[in-house]
């Protein structure tokens, strides 16, 4: 059964492509937070423009 199951290998690969993924995801998340940010920036302008 642990010759099916190989777990060493699997969470050595799963490990090399989370940190291979995790710059990417940072980047990709930071963007959609700025984003956000912008925008109720941009709408409390407007609003208090309007008021």
């Amino acid at each position: 059964m642990s010759s099916a199951f190989d777990f060493d290998f699997f969470w050595g690969n799963f490990g090399f492509l989370l940190k291979l993924a995790a710059p990417f995801a940072v980047i990709m998340v930071s963007i959609y937070a700025v984003g956000k940010l912008l925008e109720v920036i941009i709408r409390a302008v407007k609003s208090k423009g309007s008021a």
